[in-house]
């Protein structure tokens, strides 16, 4: 016994579906390829912070691999269109550039390394004509302020990214049938 074939309504409906659900199956995959990073970067933050006792730096890596942990376990969930999870991804990214912006403004200020150790052991090769003490200074300030900017930038943009998925979403639940919404997430599984 052969299947009947899909009435004409139906395969545009099917259609209308996958169209309407390509942008929240986008997103859910930016989302999982980000969150692969993160673990990824986080664990090794805590790995080479660990030995070290490097506490702002375990807290950095604790916080990214929670968050790469996080996203996740979320992304499927926006790939089944779950209302909540645009939200949450977005809430997410807020709370990594939260972690981001308060590391940085520590390391510039409270936490700043000192050049001096570092400048001690470049006067052994002779003087070099600049004050060591404060080019160390400002390449460390710089590098703070790049990361942070970077982190406003890319974490910011990924918040707004996934929280402006919600409209799409809606749509998606509000034009589509139970049974072609079945099919299509069943499809991109």
């Amino acid at each position: 016994m052969t299947p009947e074939p899909t009435t004409l309504s139906n395969q545009a409906a099917l259609r209308a579906a996958a169209e309407l659900h390509r942008p929240l199956a986008r997103a859910a995959a930016v989302a999982r390829n980000n969150a692969l990073g993160y673990v990824a970067f986080g664990a090794l933050t805590l790995l080479l912070s660990a030995p070290r006792l490097d506490l702002p730096g375990i807290a950095i890596g604790a916080v990214l691999t929670g968050v790469g942990v996080a996203q996740l376990r979320t992304a499927p969930r926006l790939r089944r269109a779950d209302p909540a999870a645009p939200g949450m991804l977005a809430r997410n990214e807020a709370v990594l550039l939260v972690a981001i912006v308060i590391y940085c403004v520590l390391q510039l200020t409270v936490l700043r390394t000192s050049s001096a150790a570092l400048g001690d052991q470049l006067a052994d090769a002779g003087d070099v004509g600049v004050e060591l003490d404060a080019l160390l200074d400002s390449v460390n300030a710089a590098v703070y302020c790049i990361f942070l900017g970077v982190a406003l930038v890319y974490q910011g943009g990924l918040a707004l990214y996934f929280k402006r998925r919600r409209p799409a979403l809606e749509r998606y639940l509000a034009e589509t049938p139970d049974w072609a919404r079945a099919t299509i997430e069943a499809l991109r599984e």
